[in-house]
C-alpha cells in the first residue's frame, strides 16, 4: 500500500512538472508581448526632448503613437500569410533581427520622416510576431485556453507600467532619450534568444509543423459561426475604443476638468494598469469555471461603475480608488474576446486569432481621433463616451450568449 502511495505520489509530481514546463515554454511568447508596449509607448513621456532633436513639435511626434499601431494592424493581417513558406520561429527570430537593426538605426536617426517609416516599420514587425506568439499559444499542449491567454496578455499592462520608466530615467540621470532604443533592442535579443534556446529543447511545442495552406472558404464555411465571429470582431474592436480612450485620455481629462496635479493624474495610469494586472491574475483561477461570457459581462458592469465614479469624484484617493476598478474591470475582457474567437473555427486559427488583434488596434488607431471630436464637443462626455462603447460591447454579448443557445436547440 505504501508502494502504490508513493508510485501516486510520484505520478502527481511528474503531473505538477509537466504543467510547469509547459507555462516555462511560453515565457518567450510572454516576453513578445511584453515587449509591444515597450517598442513604442517608452518614448511617451520625452516627447518634448525627441521633438527639439528633430527641430519639431511634440505635437508633431506624437503621430508616432497613430503610424505604430496602424502598422500593427498591417502585420498581423499578414502574418500568417508567411506561415505558407516558413516555419514560426524562423518568421519570429526574422522579425527580431530586422528590428533590432532598425533601433540600432533609430538611436543615431537624424531625418523625421525616416523615424516614422522605420516606426511604421517596427509596428508591422511586432504585429506579424503577436499573432506568431499567439499561435503558439494555440497551439500547446496546455488545455485551458482562457487562463493562458489571460497569463499571456498581463504581460502587456506589465511592459506599459515598465514603458514610460526607461525614457524618463534616462532624461531624468542627463543620459539621451535616443538609449531607450538600445534597450528595446537588448530586451529584443534576449527574447529572440530564448525562443532559439527554448525551440531547440522542445521543437514541437514551440516549432508547430509548417501550416498548410487553407483558403478563406475553407475557414468561413458555416454560416452560423461566422456570425459568431463577426460579433466577436465588433466586440474586440467597440471593447478596444473604449479601453483606449480611457488611458489615453484620462491624464488630460483630470488636469483639465478636475484641475488634478500632472504626477497624480500621470500615476492613475499606473493603478489602472497595476490593477489590470491583479485582475487577470485573479480571475485566471476563475476562467473555466465560470461561462466566460457572463465574465465579460460582469466585468463590463465593473468599468461603467468605475467611470461614473471617475466622473463624479474628485479627490485623489477616489480617483485612485476609480481607476484601480476600471483597470479590475477591463483586465480579462481583451483575453476572453481572443480565446473565443480563436476557438470558433477547426482551421486557420492563426489566420482568425490576427483578424481579431487586427481588429482591437483598429479600435486603438480610431480612439485617438474620436477623442480629439468629441472634446471640442463637450469635455465631460469626452469620458462618458467609454461607458456608451463598454454598454455596446455587453449588448454583443448578450447577443452571442442568445444566440449560443439558439445553435444548440
Amino acid at each position: 500500500m505504501l508502494r502504490n502511495k508513493k508510485i501516486v505520489n510520484r505520478e502527481d509530481n511528474s503531473s505538477v512538472w509537466k504543467i510547469l514546463k509547459d507555462y516555462l515554454l511560453q515565457i518567450p511568447n510572454f516576453l513578445t508581448v511584453f515587449l509591444i508596449p515597450i517598442t513604442f509607448l517608452s518614448i511617451g513621456p520625452v516627447l518634448i526632448e525627441i521633438g527639439k532633436d528633430f527641430g519639431t513639435t511634440p505635437e508633431n511626434i506624437n503621430m508616432i503613437f497613430t503610424f505604430f499601431p496602424a502598422g500593427m494592424v498591417a502585420g498581423q493581417l499578414t502574418s500568417t500569410f508567411y506561415n505558407r513558406y516558413f516555419k514560426r520561429i524562423n518568421i519570429i527570430i526574422f522579425a527580431y533581427s530586422i528590428m533590432i537593426v532598425i533601433n540600432c538605426y533609430l538611436f543615431f536617426a537624424k531625418n523625421l520622416y525616416i523615424f516614422f517609416i522605420l516606426s511604421v516599420i517596427q509596428g508591422y514587425l511586432i504585429g506579424i510576431n503577436y499573432v506568431q506568439s499567439t499561435e503558439n499559444i494555440i497551439a500547446c499542449n496546455i488545455r485551458n485556453k482562457d487562463r493562458l491567454f489571460i497569463i499571456l496578455l498581463i504581460f502587456f499592462p506589465l511592459g506599459a507600467m515598465v514603458a514610460p520608466l526607461i525614457s524618463s530615467t534616462l532624461v531624468n540621470n542627463n543620459i539621451s532619450w535616443r538609449y531607450t532604443y538600445l534597450i528595446i533592442l537588448l530586451l529584443m535579443a534576449i527574447t529572440g534568444i530564448l525562443y532559439i534556446l527554448i525551440s531547440l529543447k522542445d521543437q514541437n511545442k514551440i516549432i508547430p509543423k509548417k501550416d498548410q495552406k487553407v483558403s478563406i472558404k475553407e475557414i468561413f464555411i458555416n454560416k452560423k459561426k461566422n456570425i459568431v465571429f463577426v460579433t466577436i470582431l465588433l466586440v474586440s474592436a467597440v471593447y478596444t475604443v473604449s479601453e483606449a480612450i480611457l488611458t489615453t485620455w484620462t491624464p488630460t481629462y483630470l488636469r483639465l476638468m478636475k484641475d488634478i496635479d500632472i504626477n497624480i493624474a500621470a500615476f492613475s495610469i499606473t493603478i489602472f494598469m497595476l490593477f489590470t494586472i491583479i485582475g487577470r491574475a485573479l480571475l485566471s483561477i476563475v476562467i473555466g469555471r465560470v461561462n466566460a461570457k457572463i465574465i465579460i459581462l460582469i466585468l463590463s458592469g465593473v468599468v461603467i461603475i468605475s467611470i461614473l465614479f471617475l466622473i463624479s469624484v474628485n479627490t485623489k484617493l477616489l480617483i485612485f480608488i476609480s481607476m484601480g476598478l476600471a483597470g479590475f474591470g477591463y483586465s480579462a475582457i481583451f483575453p476572453i474576446i481572443v480565446s473565443l474567437g480563436s476557438a470558433i473555427y477547426e482551421k486557420g486559427k492563426g489566420f482568425v486569432a490576427s483578424l481579431i488583434l487586427a481588429s482591437s488596434n483598429v479600435g486603438k488607431t480610431i480612439a485617438p481621433y474620436m477623442t480629439k471630436k468629441i472634446v471640442t464637443l463637450n469635455l465631460t462626455f469626452s469620458m462618458t463616451v467609454s461607458i456608451i462603447f463598454t454598454g455596446i460591447c455587453a449588448i454583443f454579448i448578450f447577443f452571442l450568449l442568445f444566440y449560443d443557445k439558439k445553435i444548440k436547440d
